[in-house]
């Protein structure tokens, strides 16, 4: 009981600054739940957007001309990288507009939001970007640079590393650089024996 008086006769005393650190407490708990609810909402409707973008991309039936899609492509994935470029969202949107630059033809702007891509996303999307650069310097022929990009994928992971140790190995072959191109086979073949890559790197 004294105890309780006591206690009262503090909260009686101290009644102003009590009610200050109440409302404090107050004020952050609606400003966390406020946030939350806000991130949640921005990150939701950004993936709902880029899907739109990931749709149109993929529609290979309603869209019969590949230079429309790509363009449509372009147009709806920009939408989403202009609004959420510092979400996850926003990365994969660019990605996308590169592999659609690619298609349209313009080969330096694919290059340059790939390595936009590889700079501002997390690590599985700057990956995947990676990957995709590697394969577009494969196309045109430039087997030093794929190299080069694959090589430092490899060595940092975030994607397959059976996929890129097969790209890796079938660069050095077409490069003639046999050494190179065995050492990768054989790693594949001896650390990833279930890649399905496996059967083209034993033959």
């Amino acid at each position: 009981t004294t105890s309780l008086q006591s206690f009262t006769a503090l909260v009686v005393a101290r009644k102003k600054e009590l009610i200050i650190v109440l409302a404090a407490i107050a004020v952050l708990a609606v400003g966390i739940f406020g946030w939350r609810y806000y991130s949640t909402r921005r990150n939701l409707n950004a993936q709902n957007q880029l899907s739109q973008a990931i749709a149109i991309y993929n529609d290979t039936v309603n869209i019969k001309s590949d230079k429309e899609r790509y363009e449509r492509t372009v147009a709806e994935a920009q939408k989403t990288y202009d609004q959420y470029r510092s979400l996850p969202a926003g990365s994969i949107a660019l990605y996308y507009i590169a592999l659609s630059q690619e298609g349209l033809g313009d080969t330096p702007k694919a290059i340059q939001s790939l390595q936009e891509v590889a700079q501002r996303g997390d690590a599985s999307v700057k990956a995947v970007g990676q990957f995709a650069m590697g394969a577009i310097y494969k196309k045109h022929g430039e087997t030093q640079k794929a190299i080069d990009v694959y090589k430092a994928l490899y060595d940092n992971g975030g994607y397959s590393k059976a996929a890129v140790a097969y790209e890796l190995a079938t660069l050095y072959e077409a490069n003639k650089q046999l050494d190179q191109a065995k050492d990768y086979y054989q790693k594949l073949v001896s650390e990833f024996p279930d890649s399905p890559f496996r059967q083209n790197a034993d033959d």
